[in-house]
């Protein structure tokens, strides 16, 4: 089942109290962009954000441990707290039943969250290009998006769904040591499928930057290219 060209997949609720800790951890994280835009990055300090934002240093430590982690933690990742939801779904066997088209499905909610996005990741790219000094702690933390992909799949194969009460926490929570091992072993499916999601949004994310527009026909079209390139492979 391929995503409407006409519309953006459709994200399930979202709660007040989830809401509400989105919106307060995006203020944390714009502020600190701003700051390090106004200032430089190694002039920002955790009191700054928190002046900026009106809020306690305990406040900022619930959500960032650290200003890097406020920083680098979600514009450089795949997942967001919005993507939550889609994940879980993905990982119970939803939304349509099929691994590659419930794939397809969560990769368009992912894009969609990160386009929606793009003052915050215009800025953050202003900031790195700002601070070069920023993209080595980037590029440490790149590696981590495909092992929570092979996780979450391995997860969707095995039947195992992890509850909303202990739900995958998003990247900015996460270990970023690229050379770190799997918390939980992943079959070769698992990896196959991982390293197929990393291409297709890497290739949706690439042909984004050059045409301007809707992402939802960008991946239905990534999709049924590959569904044809596998079809003829096999014939």
């Amino acid at each position: 089942m391929s995503l409407s060209s006409n519309s953006q997949p459709s994200e399930p609720a979202e709660g007040l109290r989830e809401r509400k800790k989105r919106e307060r951890g995006q203020a944390l994280r714009s502020a600190a962009i701003d700051l390090a835009l106004e200032k430089g990055y190694h002039n920002v300090t955790v009191e700054d954000i928190c002046e900026r934002c009106g809020v306690s240093r305990r406040t900022f430590f619930n959500y960032y441990s650290s200003k890097e982690e406020a920083l680098l933690g979600r514009a450089d990742t795949v997942f967001d707290e919005e993507d939550q939801p889609a994940i879980e779904e993905f990982e119970a066997g939803g939304p349509h039943g099929s691994l590659i088209a419930d794939l397809e499905h969560l990769l368009g909610l992912i894009v969609a969250t990160r386009m929606s996005k793009r003052d915050e990741v215009h800025r953050y790219h202003l900031m790195l290009k700002q601070d070069p000094s920023l993209l080595q702690l980037q590029m440490s933390r790149m590696g981590n998006n495909e092992r929570l992909f092979r996780q979450i799949i391995q997860r969707r194969l095995d039947g195992r769904p992890r509850s909303a009460s202990a739900r995958a926490p998003a990247l900015h929570e996460a270990t970023f040591d690229s050379s770190a091992e799997d918390d939980e072993p992943a079959s070769r499916r698992a990896e196959a499928v991982a390293a197929l999601a990393m291409m297709a949004l890497k290739a949706t994310f690439t042909r984004l930057r050059r045409f301007e527009g809707d992402s939802a026909p960008v991946i239905e079209g990534l999709f049924t290219e590959l569904r044809t390139i596998f079809k003829e492979e096999s014939a």
